[in-house]
């Protein structure tokens, strides 16, 4: 066998050995990814038992661990939370409860932001859920957002014309994100749902909304 031939059936072996990784790592990533995102909501949602008291934590009573209990006890309360926030007899309780909690120093100023935050985002209503594209980081570089109002106070009488809240979520954890000041004009409305922004910024662009009608800017 020559030296030309050998060589032709190393750069073969590596080629099939290149192609052969890569179509694995597209089969693999995803699921690896997926098994990962997973495990860090649950891992997240039970580490919330750490803060019930030791007479309420279901690990005092089960011989075991059972993975993945804080996260169904989670969704068990949040179930709950969301049976008593409508109904008409425990409703006025929670309201109770929330003026208390939005009178106590430094926790109000952090807890109302992140009420209104999560409320204009998940909230039933499509006031402050408009999706909206903007040039961020720098100009010529866009990045999809939710509009959840004009800025008021000072915010709005120091600068020359009108500024939207814009509130930029991280990719894959959109629970956080960047705090933006943008020009009205600067501030382009998609008509996309919520929904479909979240899927596309969890995916890093690869759940894509099908596009409905033309964008318009305001």
């Amino acid at each position: 066998m020559t030296e030309q031939t050998k060589g032709a059936i190393r750069r073969r072996l590596q080629e099939s050995f290149r192609r052969y990784f890569f179509a694995g790592l597209l089969v693999l990533l995803p699921l690896v990814i997926t098994v990962w995102v997973l495990g860090w909501i649950i891992g997240l949602m039970d580490s919330l038992l750490n803060f019930l008291p030791a007479w309420l934590h279901p690990g005092t009573y089960l011989p075991f661990a059972i993975p993945g209990l804080g996260a169904l006890v989670t969704i068990g309360l949040i179930l709950f939370l969301g049976f008593l926030a409508t109904s008409v007899v425990t409703r006025k309780l929670l309201m109770t409860w929330d003026y208390v909690l939005t009178r106590i120093p430094i926790f109000r100023g952090i807890y109302t932001s992140v009420q209104k935050l999560v409320g204009s985002i998940f909230g039933d209503g499509q006031a402050g859920k408009q999706v909206v594209l903007i040039e961020y980081p720098r100009k010529g570089i866009y990045t999809v957002g939710f509009a959840t109002g004009h800025a008021g106070g000072e915010l709005g009488k120091r600068a020359e014309g009108r500024l939207v809240n814009v509130f930029v979520p991280t990719t894959p954890n959109p629970t956080a994100g960047f705090y933006l000041l943008v020009p009205e004009q600067d501030v382009v409305t998609l008509e996309m749902t919520a929904e479909e922004a979240f899927k596309l910024i969890v995916s890093g662009g690869m759940i894509a909304p099908e596009q409905r009608t033309r964008l318009k800017r305001g």
